[in-house]
């Protein structure tokens, strides 16, 4: 990789392949790497590999998310070195901006600011729902994760995968993936080079999920109780919804978020919604479903993004009305 801010010529502003996207970074004396807000496993996964392997080459790089809540702790275990600070500890202006697995400028958080006042910014994502906020963006839609898309920026870089590359990358993937049941060949190409390279998955994996506190059980049953089908929703296909309630989501913040798979296994044809309630009337709401209707539609449309079959937004108001508003993006998606 070449010295920290060299004269290679630049890319445009717009799309960039992987190897434009590694020259960008090669003249970069200052990056501000950033995922999206309540970041998952690729995200994070995907920001701090890119931020550890351009520190190694020395050029001198932050991580962080959009606040105000914490990284999951789970996640800890992807920052060996100490890489991913608060969003208050971002640097103001950094000269370049990299986004990591982030559709939207909204889903920045309280980071959002740093568009404006970065010197250029570069976004990295595979959302089809990709808002083209950044001066430049490597997206593909196709790619069943943010890691695959950063490898093959790292493989541009010239940076040597080793365990701490490979489990912040596997992490990802296999979340993604949903455990690899789907992406194709391409993911079970990469997930085998990772491994080769000491991901160790069987460790790593029990480090993400980690173990849930026993009030957890009863946490989970009360919301798996409150849960409500609706045969009619989503023009017939059905939606399972349920929801936590603000107390429960601050004392098991890093529990909550596995409810929406078992609400997708109730689903069968339809949708699984979850309705996380993160402040009084603010909400986050996770949706999975088979790809039919087209869920990332759904989410653009209330403020969010995601792919056709997991996607996400945020809202205020009250649990009634951001039902009301689901049920009818749900309907006209399916129509």
């Amino acid at each position: 990789m070449n010295a920290p801010g060299s004269d290679e010529s630049l890319p445009g502003p717009g799309p960039v392949d992987p190897a434009g996207a590694a020259r960008v970074l090669r003249a970069a004396r200052d990056v501000l790497v950033v995922g999206h807000v309540r970041p998952d496993a690729d995200a994070a996964g995907s920001a701090i590999a890119l931020a550890t392997a351009l520190r190694r080459a020395g050029v001198p790089v932050t991580v962080s998310f959009g606040g105000p809540e914490p990284v999951p702790v789970s996640l800890g275990a992807l920052d060996p070195d100490g890489l991913v600070v608060p969003s208050s500890e971002a640097p103001a202006a950094p000269e370049l901006l990299v986004s990591c697995d982030v559709s939207s400028a909204q889903r920045l958080g309280d980071l959002a600011d740093r568009l404006d006042t970065a010197g250029s910014s570069l976004a990295i994502d595979h959302h089809a729902s990709f808002t083209g906020f950044a001066t430049r963006h490597l997206v593909d839609p196709a790619a069943p994760a943010t890691v695959l898309l950063i490898r093959a920026v790292l493989t541009e870089l010239g940076a040597e995968l080793d365990p701490v590359l490979s489990r912040a990358l596997f992490a990802g993937l296999y979340t993604d993936t949903g455990g690899f049941r789907w992406g194709g060949s391409d993911a079970l190409r990469l997930g085998a080079e990772l491994v080769d390279a000491g991901a160790e998955p069987r460790g790593l994996m029990r480090e993400l999920t980690g173990t849930r506190p026993f009030g957890w059980l009863a946490a989970q049953a009360a919301v798996l109780a409150g849960a409500r089908l609706e045969p009619s929703a989503a023009g017939g296909a059905g939606l399972v919804w349920a929801a936590v309630d603000v107390a429960t989501a601050t004392r098991f913040r890093d529990q909550t978020a596995t409810v929406v798979g078992q609400l997708l296994a109730t689903a069968g044809d339809g949708v699984a919604a979850l309705l996380t309630e993160t402040d009084q009337h603010m909400w986050s709401v996770s949706l999975r479903g088979n790809g039919s209707p087209d869920l990332s539609r759904v989410a653009t449309a209330l403020g969010g993004g995601g792919h056709a079959a997991a996607a996400g937004f945020e809202r205020d108001g009250t649990r009634e009305e951001l039902l009301a508003l689901l049920r009818a993006e749900l309907d006209s998606a399916s129509g």
